[in-house]
């Protein structure tokens, strides 16, 4: 069994919302973001002193995985519409480097989500 953080509940079609953005702080330093669920990755975000780094260049905040992910902020990532397959362990894996000191600082949070048939 997987060590969650959160349990989230959404209705298929509609907007999943993910965040960790707690974790990415402070934003002074190399910041590198991957979301993954079930082990599989879907999202990468990467930072150098809180400044987006995509690629190619002209892309938005960060990498998609997944046809439907997209993020308006580091760390925050968004999945929609949501399909009935989307349900799983989401987890969230940050590693900041530099700063004052060269180590890495890794964290990491979890969040099961259970997709529900539409309310509709």
């Amino acid at each position: 069994m997987t060590d969650t953080d959160e349990l989230q509940a959404v209705y298929a079609g509609s907007a999943l919302w993910l965040d960790c953005r707690s974790l990415v702080q402070p934003l002074d330093s190399l910041v590198q973001v991957t979301w993954h669920r079930d082990g599989q990755l879907i999202y990468h975000q990467y930072l150098v002193s809180g400044h987006p780094v995509s690629y190619p260049p002209n892309t938005t905040a960060g990498v998609m995985f997944h046809a439907r992910a997209s993020s308006q902020a580091v760390g925050h990532v968004t999945v929609w519409p949501v399909a009935p397959s989307d349900g799983g362990v989401y987890s969230c894996h940050v590693i900041m480097t530099g700063g004052d000191d060269v180590t890495d600082v890794r964290r990491q949070k979890t969040t099961t989500v259970y997709v529900c048939k539409s309310a509709v």
